[in-house]
């Protein structure tokens, strides 16, 4: 690996799609469903890659070229490179999963650790078995910590993922009801999420634990880092939540009651890498959410809460009591599109959504998807995001304000264009 590691420069990187791949990046032929990486490995070397790896013969592709490294499992070797950059960076890493708001904590730890320390996390997406390698190879040497997300939807991810990064510190956001059908239901959700607990347990590890989650103080182990006790939050007039500690006071631009937890985090895991509580309330204050991830637009005609990006039973149950108690109903239109990846679960879920919006009283909704408007409900129903696009350019709705949520594959935030 000493031989292969000096190969690798971080500050210009690894790619993954020739396509995008710039001079001196390391590629890596990785396959899919559609694509054979292998086969775009020569065009890669013409593209200026310093390296390519390889699992496969490639006609065009000269094996005795110093620049091409035959292995048997190119994401592997990827993933093998990137635990040993980490290992030779060798400093703190955050690493933290759940179910709901992994990108929000995500981005409080870091604004918030930024204010004493040179962080590196984790950008866009890029939190599975390929995305995080990839995060991890971004490493420099003058980032002093490292914040990363780990996504997954199945069993077993979580522990592959925590090998590859080896945390030092970890936090699981929530256990909640995502990717049901590949984590085998509500328990089995539990089971993958605590994997970062019993890693951490194994390696000698931290954990930040929420004080009033029974589950998952029973989940996980000493040393602990308990948190959120002595945080105290209250809402301003749209929503955004402040967090007062110490007599310490932050104004956040989190929409949502449900925004405590990371929060409090934030304030644990500022105060046990020594930050003064006036950093930890800077770095709270600075961070702005966006990418449809919970923020307010002001259109010409409309207010819209965009909670777009991505959306599970837990998720959406949390925007609708928050939304419901602070918006009118009789002048919001509720926009909810259809869950993914619940399998057997999804009938049930999604008419728990319907009955918990007739219960919020909430009057003016359109659903989006075949599995809402299979449900027993009041509302209009709508077969696909498409269909509701032409339905408003011909009739915009005549609420004041609308809400928009639903799974990513749902793309609800193209309906931004008819309301604009």
């Amino acid at each position: 690996m000493n031989h292969w590691y000096a190969r690798f420069d971080a500050r210009v990187g690894v790619c993954t799609d020739s396509r995008k791949l710039a001079r001196g990046q390391i590629f890596f032929a990785l396959r899919g469903g559609n694509f054979n990486g292998n086969l775009f490995a020569p065009e890669a070397l013409e593209l200026g890659a310093s390296a390519v790896v390889v699992d496969q013969a490639v006609e065009g592709l000269d094996p005795m070229d110093a620049r091409v490294v035959r292995v048997s499992d190119a994401l592997k070797a990827m993933q093998e490179l990137a635990l040993y950059h980490r290992r030779a960076w060798a400093k703190p890493l955050v690493g933290l999963t759940g179910s709901n708001g992994k990108t929000t904590a995500k981005e409080l730890f870091a604004h918030v650790l930024g204010q004493k320390y040179r962080v590196h996390s984790t950008q866009g997406n890029f939190n599975n078995h390929i995305g995080l390698p990839q995060t991890l190879l971004g490493l420099l040497p003058e980032h002093e910590l490292a914040v990363i997300e780990m996504g997954a939807n199945h069993q077993g991810e979580i522990d592959e993922l925590s090998r590859i990064a080896e945390p030092n510190l970890g936090y699981i956001t929530n256990f909640g009801l995502a990717h049901l059908e590949g984590f085998g239901g509500p328990e089995g959700v539990v089971k993958g999420k605590a994997e970062l607990y019993r890693y951490l347990h194994s390696a000698g590890g931290s954990s930040l634990v929420y004080f009033d989650d029974s589950r998952q103080l029973a989940e996980s182990h000493e040393p602990r880092i308990i948190f959120g006790q002595s945080c105290r939050f209250e809402a301003n007039e749209v929503g955004e939540l402040s967090v007062e500690w110490n007599q310490v006071r932050a104004q956040s631009h989190l929409i949502g009651d449900f925004h405590d937890r990371a929060l409090a985090a934030s304030i644990a895991l500022g105060q046990y890498y020594g930050l003064s509580d006036a950093q930890i309330a800077k770095g709270i204050e600075a961070y702005q959410a966006k990418n449809n991830r919970g923020e307010w637009r002001q259109l010409s005609r409309y207010r819209v809460f965009m909670d777009a990006y991505n959306a599970n039973p837990s998720s959406m149950e949390a925007s609708l009591r928050n939304a419901a108690l602070r918006l009118d109903s009789q002048s919001t239109l509720y926009v909810a599109g259809d869950l993914f990846e619940l399998g057997d679960y999804a009938a049930a879920a999604h008419q728990g959504m319907v009955d918990l919006m007739l219960e919020l009283g909430i009057v003016d909704a359109i659903l989006v998807g075949p599995i809402f408007g299979a449900c027993t409900h009041p509302y209009v129903s709508v077969a696909s995001t498409e269909e509701l696009m032409e339905i408003w350019t011909k009739s915009p709705p005549l609420a004041k304000a609308v809400w928009l949520k639903g799974s990513r594959g749902m793309a609800l935030e193209r309906l931004l264009s008819v309301l604009e």
